[in-house]
């Protein structure tokens, strides 16, 4: 079977971000399965370079090959701050259906990453060479996209609804889209982690004291702020309680803002985006990793922490709640729920023997989550939806 992705998340030399695209790839392809991954790219004026994001991004190539996998990374024009945001993979169609890949290759099916702009590629795609196309929903293009209003809700809700299936990465996500996509065309695949990152050396920071992690992008809906108040309420009786508060975003200064606000200033460290294998290391580190975000649709970086067999907390009704069983392989919390946040994490912190129990069962947890699992139930609805495709009588 030979398969198209199109993912603008797909990763590029020098940046391992977004890994998730990549590594179910690998998995499929290990099952048999032929990829060519498509990632369209914003292209952008080298005088706008002015940030290393955007330099990075500008500095893609136009192709390269990881761990074998061949992808082709089209720069197609980008108004910015989302100004025609639902109309980008249409401008995105426009570069890529013209690349070799396309044009002189054959495909069983197409399989995009996010509705917009991904999926609208996809869409066109399909059309053009009489094969059907799926979408991974990720999250963002569910509860950003569909559940608004406006063109952005009804070109997601076009892109979804003329798909041959929707495959949501957590059961929350799946709840979410039955309002607009039939039932039987919805399908729930979680993510996975590779083996290699469980077990990984903790890091040796603040040694002698206890430290809380949260990790991801700085933006609103990601809890930082709750675990900052749920912290200034234990500080009192613990000395030695710090919280490190990892990566990039526009948050960053209202976060320093906070902590100095609740006397933490001292006791808050914001590093900004660590490397992957750094990240690992400092949730083995870490005493507890708090992420309490909503909306969240997996959860992949709190999975990654209970790799490292570290109590993990989450928030109640998002993606985590797939995997995390609260009071048992982890905590789930309300999101917004600061008196909540603090009882859990007051008591991890005040019980280390029910601690280790509750972060060796997320770690058990956690390496039942493989990508072979996930290749294997992606090859079934491959096999399913090319098999409907086919002419009758079709070989």
């Amino acid at each position: 079977m030979r398969v198209l992705v199109v993912s603008h998340l797909y990763p590029y030399p020098g940046v391992d971000r977004h890994l998730f695209v990549h590594e179910q790839c690998l998995a499929l392809r290990g099952l048999g399965v032929e990829m060519h991954v498509i990632s369209p790219t914003p292209w952008i004026p080298r005088v706008l370079w002015s940030s290393s994001r955007m330099r990075r991004r500008g500095s893609k190539p136009t192709r390269a090959v990881r761990d074998g996998i061949v992808a082709d990374y089209p720069r197609f024009p980008q108004p910015p701050r989302r100004l025609l945001f639902d109309r980008l993979g249409d401008l995105a169609y426009r570069r890529v259906r013209g690349l070799p890949a396309v044009t002189g290759e054959s495909y069983d099916l197409i399989h995009a990453h996010q509705a917009l702009p991904d999926g609208a590629v996809a869409a066109h795609l399909s059309r053009d060479l009489g094969i059907p196309y799926l979408v991974t929903v990720h999250g963002a293009d569910v509860n950003r996209g569909l559940e608004g209003a406006g063109p952005v809700a009804r070109r997601t809700a076009e892109v979804l609804e003329g798909a041959a299936a929707v495959v949501a990465v957590s059961g929350v996500l799946a709840r979410r889209l039955t309002a607009r996509v039939p039932l039987d065309a919805v399908h729930v695949v979680q993510n996975g982690v590779p083996g290699a990152l469980h077990g990984v050396p903790p890091t040796d920071y603040l040694p002698g004291h206890r430290v809380v992690l949260a990790a991801g992008r700085l933006v609103a809906g990601k809890g930082f702020e709750h675990v900052l108040e749920a912290l200034a309420r234990l500080a009192d009786r613990r000395d030695d309680l710090r919280a490190v508060v990892a990566g990039e975003g526009a948050l960053r200064r209202r976060l320093e803002a906070l902590a100095a606000e609740l006397g933490l200033a001292d006791r808050v460290a914001l590093p900004g985006r660590l490397e992957h294998e750094d990240l690992l290391a400092m949730m083995a580190r870490a005493d507890v990793f708090a992420l309490p975000s909503a909306p969240e649709g997996f959860g992949l970086v709190h999975l990654e922490a209970m790799t490292q067999g570290t109590p993990v907390i989450g928030c109640l009704d998002q993606g985590p709640a797939d995997f995390i069983e609260d009071g048992v392989s982890g905590h789930l919390v309300p999101y917004g729920d600061v008196a909540a946040l603090t009882r859990a994490l007051g008591a991890t912190l005040d019980d280390p023997e029910r601690a280790r129990a509750v972060g060796e069962a997320g770690r058990k947890v956690a390496e039942t989550f493989t990508w072979e699992r996930n290749a294997r139930r992606m090859l079934e609805l491959y096999e399913q939806y090319v098999s409907a495709a086919r002419p009758a009588g079709a070989a």
